[in-house]
């Protein structure tokens, strides 16, 4: 007889025990209309749980069929594809090869950066006023019924840089804005700093800093935290760095493995195709040894 468990249980809970759903979104760049709030299941929902690691456990509605079988889906993706968290989103997105992708629900609603597209980028759809994407952007959260929406900014808030975090604040109505900052909610705390190394070859230069500026906003993240939200990638972990420099650099990579240890991040790491790395090295230290 297959195992049947009702929605909400966790494998381990306690009955004191809050489940805390994050979903991550990120690189939206203006076509956030193609994201839809979630539609709440209806009926006697369960978890029919696999007994197997290679097939996942199933959400079943009251005559045992997939209950999300009808609800909306996203398209197959090209090579620029990328999970973060427990949401997958992709570049294609504002290829237009994603239509109507539907947020799943949860607690939190973290937004990472790139919302905008920067004017020097070449984006069709952009905006480089501070008061008019602070609006679309409040349009945006206010659609969905997450509890808690968090945003840290991009190498394409060039609208965002140089103003402090109160003054986005006091405008973003509809989401906790972390700009070197804390949150926390439920117990847990999330940080948020929106820079990313610095690049020759890039249009879009908002919060970009060479590598000691960097790598001193990294060392002020705090040691406690749970849920750290960067828009860039530490190297090496989902953003390019391991695939290119393992292929071309092989000794370099066993040097830097040796020093620093391999993990995995299923929430770090925005790939963009065609760059050689990604991510910061001063972050994957901070990350793996420090914070961790």
């Amino acid at each position: 007889m297959e195992h049947i468990t009702r929605v909400g249980h966790v494998e381990g809970a306690t009955g004191t025990s809050k489940v805390v759903r994050i979903v991550h979104i990120s690189d939206t760049h203006l076509a956030h209309n193609s994201l839809t709030p979630p539609r709440p299941l209806s009926g006697n929902i369960s978890i029919r749980r696999s007994n197997s690691e290679e097939t996942p456990n199933a959400v079943v509605d009251e005559s045992g069929k997939d209950a999300f079988m009808n609800r909306s889906t996203s398209t197959e993706c090209g090579d620029d594809e990328f999970h973060k968290g427990g949401v997958f989103l992709s570049g294609a997105l504002r290829k237009s090869r994603i239509s109507n992708y539907e947020v799943p629900c949860g607690n939190v609603l973290v937004h990472s950066g790139d919302f905008d597209w920067s004017k020097q980028s070449g984006g069709i759809l952009r905006s480089d006023n501070f008061e008019e994407i602070v609006q679309i952007m409040n349009d945006f959260f206010d659609r969905f019924p997450h509890k808690v929406k968090i945003f840290v900014a991009g190498n394409h808030e060039v609208s965002l840089e140089g103003k402090k975090l109160l003054t986005v604040q006091e405008r973003l109505t509809s989401a906790v804005y972390l700009y070197n900052s804390s949150f926390t909610y439920e117990g847990i705390n999330f940080y948020g700093a929106p820079y990313t190394p610095f690049r020759f070859i890039t249009n879009a230069r908002g919060f970009i800093r060479r590598s000691g500026k960097i790598a001193s906003h990294w060392r002020d993240i705090p040691s406690r935290t749970d849920v750290l939200i960067t828009h860039s990638p530490p190297h090496g972990i989902l953003d390019l760095g391991t695939k290119w420099t393992t292929r071309k650099l092989p000794k370099l990579t066993r040097a830097l493995n040796a020093v620093l240890p391999e993990a995995d991040c299923d929430v770090c790491g925005a790939v963009h195709p065609g760059s050689d790395h990604w991510g910061c090295p001063y972050l994957r230290e901070e990350v793996l040894i420090r914070i961790k």
